[in-house]
């Protein structure tokens, strides 16, 4: 869980440059010049792109157990679940190994209702993992003849459950293969997005026929181990404060997954926005464009994320909280997401499309005469923009939040080509379309 974010204790190392290290496996120092400068690429790259609806058809697909062909499962907390609901998944947990079932009332709401459930199964020590009590979990587990998700010993890469990496690798590896034999269950491995900087996710990677998803937890952190004094580098190392924004934590795992050529869904296993801290600040100004980057820039940009989960838990022992049930502002923005039609909301059910850049998107048929279009902008340390639209040449529409629409109007447009651009802040783009009947396409001439 969240938690576990304390292991990042290991800072020390990189603020120090020295590494100690109490188990027989010694990661190598990494060269923290070198990463300071990745990172900062990371938090810094401004992005401006305009995205539109494509069919689900279109989204990155690689047949895993319970993929869906194109959409994003959204799910919460199951105990917490009631202002959120209807959900696609839900998260719960086994915290420990004595832990042979699951709670009330996650378990009832599991049984009763049609969603796919993301079971975190929270590992203390890989040394101490008895195969029969976890054979003993798996038969409980199975009577509930529900899909599940396991999510496995995770977040090894901020704790002492990867101080040993083949440790790890190897009983991951065990279970794994004891996860499979079950019809209802599929195997996810999930590390924090960004954890201790010295231990890298390949070292703990257990090979792609033990894994059917990459799952990630992924928080936006307002201020690194919730210290308001947080320096200018822990901020770009961690990626908190001006840099917590979803899709740029994201970025780490995502590059290792392409270097490595790994063709599996992901998901954000557990995530959130500190809404809340122990300085009792108003934190809305921080959380709302940051929870809009998460539930809509998540699903635009990486159209492989297949599922999604809010940790919607009031934790008082936490530096910085995370839930949104008790926060207004924050449902509203949950549910106007989760209803947009990019997820799926049901087990077994579909989404209405996907994102897809706007030259990439095909030919878009208007409804009603419009055909709605969405921009992807980011600029660092602007975390409200104002995004304009140009139609051949004259302001058409302004947008004001994340994720920026304009539902063009095509109707009374003239057939053939036509320009739009996209501005803000000083960035802009533009995009040439073709109009044919009631249908546009970006690039080139409509298919009708």
């Amino acid at each position: 869980m969240f938690k576990k974010i304390i292991g990042i204790v290991l800072l020390v190392a990189v603020l120090t440059a020295s590494l100690i290290s109490v188990s027989a496996f010694t990661f190598p120092e990494p060269d923290w010049g070198a990463l300071l400068r990745e990172k900062e690429k990371m938090v810094k790259e401004s992005e401006l792109e305009l995205y539109a609806q494509a069919p689900i058809e279109s989204a990155p697909y690689y047949g895993a157990k319970f993929e869906p062909r194109g959409g994003t499962y959204i799910g919460a907390i199951a105990e917490t679940a009631e202002k959120l609901l209807p959900l696609g998944s839900y998260l719960t947990y086994i915290d420990d190994m004595n832990q042979s079932d699951l709670y009330y009332p996650a378990n009832a709401m599991i049984r009763n209702d049609d969603v796919i459930t993301m079971v975190g199964w929270t590992i203390e020590d890989m040394t101490k993992v008895d195969l029969n009590q976890v054979r003993k979990t798996l038969d409980t587990l199975n009577q509930y003849n529900k899909p599940m998700l396991i999510r496995f010993a995770n977040e090894m890469n901020c704790s002492s459950l990867g101080d040993d990496p083949d440790t790890y690798v190897r009983v991951f590896r065990q279970v794994a293969d004891m996860i499979h034999e079950y019809p209802n269950f599929a195997v996810v491995w999930a590390p924090i997005d960004n954890g201790a900087l010295d231990r890298p996710f390949e070292y703990f990677y257990p090979g792609d026929e033990y894994v059917d998803w990459i799952g990630v937890s992924s928080y936006a952190i307002k201020y690194f181990q919730g210290n308001r004094n947080t320096s200018y580098n822990e901020s770009v190392y961690f990626m908190t404060g001006d840099y917590a924004w979803a899709t740029t934590r994201i970025k780490p795992i995502m590059e290792f997954l392409k270097k490595n050529n790994i063709q599996k869904p992901v998901m954000i296993s557990e995530g959130g926005v500190a809404t809340g801290n122990v300085y009792t600040e108003d934190c809305q100004q921080f959380a709302t464009p940051r929870l809009r980057n998460m539930l809509w820039y998540l699903v635009m940009k990486y159209p492989q994320i297949k599922m999604i989960n809010y940790f919607d838990v009031y934790r008082g022992n936490e530096k910085e909280t995370f839930d949104i049930s008790n926060y207004p502002y924050a449902v509203d923005i949950f549910n106007e997401a989760k209803s947009s039609g990019a997820y799926i909301n049901q087990y077994g059910g579909t989404a209405d499309f996907v994102f897809m850049p706007a030259n990439d998107a095909g030919t878009l048929k208007a409804e009603q005469g419009i055909v709605p279009l969405y921009t992807l902008a980011y600029l660092e340390k602007e975390p409200e923009l104002t995004v304009n639209y140009y139609l051949d040449g004259s302001w058409y529409h302004s947008a004001t939040s994340i994720p920026y629409i304009c539902n063009m109007d095509i109707s009374n447009l003239a057939e053939g080509m036509h320009t739009l651009k996209i501005s803000t802040a000083g960035m802009e783009k533009e995009y040439i379309f073709y109009k044919k009947g009631q249908s546009i396409r970006f690039g080139c001439e409509p298919e009708v």
